[in-house]
């Protein structure tokens, strides 16, 4: 049984139908409790698509009356996280033509549940009214609120729909991020550090530089706040060692380093084990630098080919002619985001953009 998918269940779908009928008694729950012969077969996101067709089967009411039942309905209940996707569901699908309802609908929900995928379509549909909603909500008393205006806004939100005018243009949420950049819940700000790394993807100067102007101009009180959101909105670019990301988080330059005694815990690996490496960095400079320290695993994929992936490893500063000692164990254990196949996988080392060493290993699966 996979937990996750789990969230709505049948016991999720029977609160839903005895809310609803609370609130619109010609509510036909007999026909809608129908779906309780499919939903087992089905992963999450499917079973959110069949509740919300069912939801708008057996309603039998204009958008308006039927958002108004969903509203009472979550109201007048315990229905939270997950168990009210299904709303959400049927406001981005069924909610375009009636704008504002919708938009207000999403405020009260988003307070319970996120509305970030619903309000996609409506960015799609007319992005400057979104945006005008967006920007007195990103003053709201409440968190979840604050943070939705970030995350809804994102170009490349995962699992949600893309916003391709985002993507081509950055500038039409940054006045958003702006205002979000100094709040005081690590919620909001990890999402506008998310927001930045979105559009670092395609338009890394525009991410620096915004970076370094608020880094410029903050207030003592809000350093630590800039910091964290710089480290987080440029982890694309430092992987990769783009050099302005390097520099705007202090780094000068390649690494003046040696690498020794890269190595692993033993060579062939069963699915399920961890890998165990570690290695010694040399300081070959004459001043203390600043050393981003990444990893890289080149994967065998599917069609037998190789796929890198990079994790961040640490960030250190080493002294003239100091040596440090690094130890590192990464789990070969399959997550729902990772598969493995069996086949001759490497393992790099990469300090400030650079490669700096690499062995193989074996992995059976």
């Amino acid at each position: 049984m996979d937990p996750f998918k789990n969230l709505i269940n049948e016991n999720v779908v029977r609160k839903l139908a005895r809310g609803i009928a609370r609130h619109h008694p010609e509510f036909n729950t007999k026909k809608f409790l129908v779906l309780l012969n499919d939903l087992n077969a089905l992963e999450l996101k499917n079973r959110v698509l069949l509740i919300t067709k069912h939801i708008k089967l057996n309603l039998d009411l204009n958008y308006p009356d039927s958002l108004a039942v969903l509203m009472q309905t979550m109201e007048d209940s315990d229905l939270k996280g997950f168990e009210l996707w299904p709303f959400s569901e049927f406001i981005s699908q069924f909610g375009l033509e009636h704008f504002d309802e919708s938009m207000k609908a999403m405020y009260q929900l988003t307070q319970r549940f996120t509305s970030e995928f619903a309000v996609r379509p409506f960015l799609l549909k007319n992005h400057k009214k979104v945006l005008k909603y967006f920007e007195k909500w990103s003053k709201d008393k409440n968190v979840h609120i604050r943070r939705w205006v970030s995350e809804g806004s994102r170009p490349l939100l995962p699992w949600g729909q893309k916003i391709p005018l985002f993507v081509m243009d950055p500038t039409h949420t940054l006045l958003l991020l702006d205002k979000l950049k100094f709040d005081e819940e690590l919620y909001v700000r990890k999402s506008v550090a998310n927001h930045l790394n979105d559009i670092s993807k395609n338009h890394p100067q525009v991410v620096i530089e915004i970076l370094r102007l608020w880094g410029e101009d903050v207030p003592e009180i809000h350093v630590d706040k800039i910091l964290w959101i710089k480290r987080h909105a440029l982890r694309t670019l430092i992987k990769k060692g783009h050099p302005g990301a390097l520099k705007l988080m202090g780094v000068e330059g390649k690494a003046k380093v040696k690498l020794h005694k890269l190595s692993s815990n033993k060579a062939i690996y069963q699915l399920g084990e961890a890998l165990h490496f570690n290695f010694l960095i040399e300081s070959k400079a004459k001043k203390t630098q600043k050393l981003i320290i990444d990893y890289i695993i080149d994967f065998v994929k599917a069609n037998g080919k190789q796929g890198k992936k990079v994790y961040k490893l640490k960030t250190i500063e080493l002294d003239a002619g100091k040596s440090q000692n690094i130890t590192k164990k990464h789990s070969l254990k399959t997550i729902t985001t990772m598969k493995y196949y069996s086949g001759t996988h490497h393992l790099m080392i990469q300090i400030n953009g650079e490669i700096m060493g690499q062995i193989s290993f074996y992995l059976e699966t």
